[in-house]
């Protein structure tokens, strides 16, 4: 007789996001890099819910913004199209653009092919914190 096996959607430890959809039994087997933040995943440790300590998405989140600063690709998107996005994002999330999170952010972006990419975000203001104080304002930051 053979048990059955749980299946469930699996989310990584760190950023918090979805790695691995209908996954069967403990995630991942072996050591996995999460494809969002890049951290590694242990054996046995992905999570089944994206709920979790905040500390550790803030960690993550310097991870992937370390990675996007990395892309030298030019942005696709104007300083106008961000905002926009930043906005709707935000808006969506239930909170204010300058409390947008740059994880829930990306989480929506993955998503969402039509939002601009993290790296363009950074290229086009330098910091999330300039980008979001820009879209809170509707102005044009320089910073």
């Amino acid at each position: 007789m053979t048990a059955d096996i749980e299946r469930a959607d699996v989310y990584c430890p760190h950023c918090l996001m979805l790695v691995e959809s209908d996954a069967a039994g403990p995630w991942p087997a072996a050591h996995q890099r999460c494809p969002h933040c890049g951290l590694l995943i242990g054996p046995g440790r992905g999570r089944r819910d994206g709920h979790g300590n905040q500390g550790a998405r803030s960690a993550a989140a310097g991870v992937m913004a370390e990675r996007a600063r990395r892309v030298s690709a030019a942005p696709d998107h104007s300083r106008a199209e961000v905002r926009a996005a930043l906005c709707r994002v935000a808006s969506q999330s239930g909170v204010r653009v300058d409390r947008l999170l740059m994880i829930d952010y990306q989480d929506e972006a993955a998503h969402d092919q039509s939002l601009p990419q993290l790296h363009e975000v950074l290229s086009l203001y330098g910091s999330w914190k300039t980008a979001r104080r820009d879209a809170a304002g509707g102005g044009d930051a320089r910073g």
